[in-house]
């Protein structure tokens, strides 16, 4: 058998060395620079609090939270959904009407969720207007392990 040459020596580390590079590089999963993060829908969020309020909704209001969610307003601390719901939905669901928001401030993540706004609405009793209500508030969201975004803070203030 006849040796193999040096030059053909060399070609044959050539071919290895680039079939080598080309099947790592042909393997390796480039990352792009930017992270596609599903953001919390917001403004979906926001406009379910407002129709929960404008169809005097109780449970509709319930459900938006979590369980131990934190509301403070001029008024309440309530730091958890029965106190919420006896001290602040219930005594108030029937009479809010026209509820609106405008938005100052929101944010999101994945798994998380803000919003700072203004709100105004028509506080009546037994179908007469009251008061014309309006304030500022913050609402805070988490994704559960459902994929459901509940309130875990809402800090409500009204603004004379």
């Amino acid at each position: 058998m006849k040796p193999l040459s040096n030059s053909l020596i060399n070609k044959m580390k050539i071919f290895f060395i680039a079939f080598i590079l080309t099947a790592i590089l042909v393997s390796c999963k480039q990352q792009s620079s930017e992270t596609i993060i599903a953001k919390a829908p917001v403004d979906s969020l926001i406009r379910n609090w407002s129709n929960s309020w404008n169809n005097h909704d109780s449970a509709g209001v319930r459900n938006l939270f979590v369980a131990d969610a934190l509301l403070i307003d001029n008024n309440l601390i309530a730091s958890n959904m029965q106190e919420t719901s006896d001290k602040w939905i219930q005594p108030n669901i029937n009479a809010v009407q026209n509820f609106k928001t405008s938005t100052l401030q929101q944010w999101s993540t994945s798994d998380r969720a803000g919003y700072t706004g203004n709100y105004e609405f028509d506080y009546a009793l037994n179908d007469s207007a009251m008061a014309k209500a309006k304030g500022v508030f913050t609402v805070n969201w988490i994704k559960t392990t459902k994929g459901e975004w509940k309130i875990t803070i809402a800090d409500i203030h009204s603004i004379h």
